[in-house]
């Protein structure tokens, strides 16, 4: 993280050079002072910002995945629950085809014999 400077010494010379008073130079250089030291909590860096959207994608990551989990599972029953029905609709067939190929054989059996 770099490092962040405040010199109010500094600060009151270069006020002083622009025209403020001696005074007037010390009390803006103190409250500026007083402001930078109460705000400097607050302050956002490029390194937290770094830790939060880390933070963020992996709880963004974490949530699409047991999401996507659930999908996958309800898709997968319903692949399962498609697949009996296609199995049902096989068996009925067979026995249309059955129903409708013995009997003719049947009657070839007759006719050739």
């Amino acid at each position: 993280m770099a490092a962040i400077a405040f010199d109010p010494l500094e600060y009151t010379h270069a006020l002083e050079q622009s025209g403020f008073t001696r005074e007037q130079a010390e009390l803006v250089a103190q409250v500026g002072t007083a402001m930078f030291v109460q705000n400097f909590d607050a302050l956002v860096t490029r390194d937290y910002l770094d830790t939060r959207f880390a933070e963020f994608e992996s709880r963004i990551l974490a949530t699409m995945e047991l999401r996507f989990k659930d999908v996958d599972t309800k898709m997968e029953l319903r692949f399962k629950d498609v697949e009996a029905r296609f199995g049902k609709l096989y068996i009925m067939g067979g026995i249309i085809i059955a129903a409708t190929v013995i009997p003719a054989l049947q009657k070839l059996f007759v006719w050739v014999g």
